[in-house]
């Protein structure tokens, strides 16, 4: 399955690239494969790429960031079956919540560092993207403590809520994140050092860590 967005393009490659990057996973686990994008404006003039996948997008990586954009997804049977029995929160959108629930499932995400569609840039994008590192950080400061926390929250009560999404790693993990979201900051502190818990670069990290310390 493949989501479309009615206002971009797919390259011709773009299905292609996704089976052939699902296929090496059959059905034997969920799996979701995402794509960077090339950037352009309304009249699909070029503005730049998206940014790579740096580091690990295994969960609980999954809570801190959504790394993948919607336009580009494509799910396996496995995936697909997993997010149809499953009921995301209210705030949540739908590319972050198939990552989520994919990779807590103990499936796979599979990037693919070619773009694969024109991504068009436009004043009612509902999210839009950053094509540097400085624009994505500048957004996410603007966006705030706030919203982002609540986000967080939001997705490991929904995730607890339905334990049957999770593998037997993601609940434990699940669990000891949301004692620490109502605990003291010594609490959020140890929580801090969970293998995989972190975004994709240093400056998103430190970011992380200081509203993640606040609560």
């Amino acid at each position: 399955m493949a989501f479309v967005d009615q206002d971009d393009v797919w390259l011709p490659e773009k299905l292609r690239r996704g089976v052939d990057g699902l296929r090496a996973h059959a059905n034997a686990i969920p799996a979701m494969y995402c794509a960077r994008q090339m950037l352009v404006d309304e009249e699909l003039r070029p503005i730049g790429v998206s940014q790579p996948v740096l580091c690990s997008t295994e969960f609980p990586a999954a809570l801190t960031q959504n790394i993948t954009t919607g336009c580009t997804i494509l799910l396996n049977k496995r995936a697909v079956a997993l997010i149809a029995a499953s009921s995301p929160p209210p705030g949540s959108v739908h590319d972050w919540w198939c990552y989520l629930v994919v990779t807590a499932a103990g499936g796979v995400l599979v990037a693919d560092d070619t773009p694969t569609v024109l991504y068009r840039q436009h004043g009612t994008n509902m999210i839009g993207a950053h094509h540097t590192m400085q624009r994505r950080a500048v957004a996410a400061f603007k966006r705030g403590r706030s919203i982002y926390m609540s986000m967080m929250r939001e997705h490991v009560a929904a995730l607890l809520a339905q334990p049957h999404l999770l593998s037997d790693a993601a609940r434990t993990q699940v669990q000891t994140i949301q004692r620490a979201l109502d605990g003291s900051v010594l609490h959020r502190l140890a929580v801090l050092f969970t293998p995989g818990l972190r975004r994709q670069t240093l400056p998103e990290r430190v970011g992380f860590w200081a509203w993640f310390l606040a609560g």
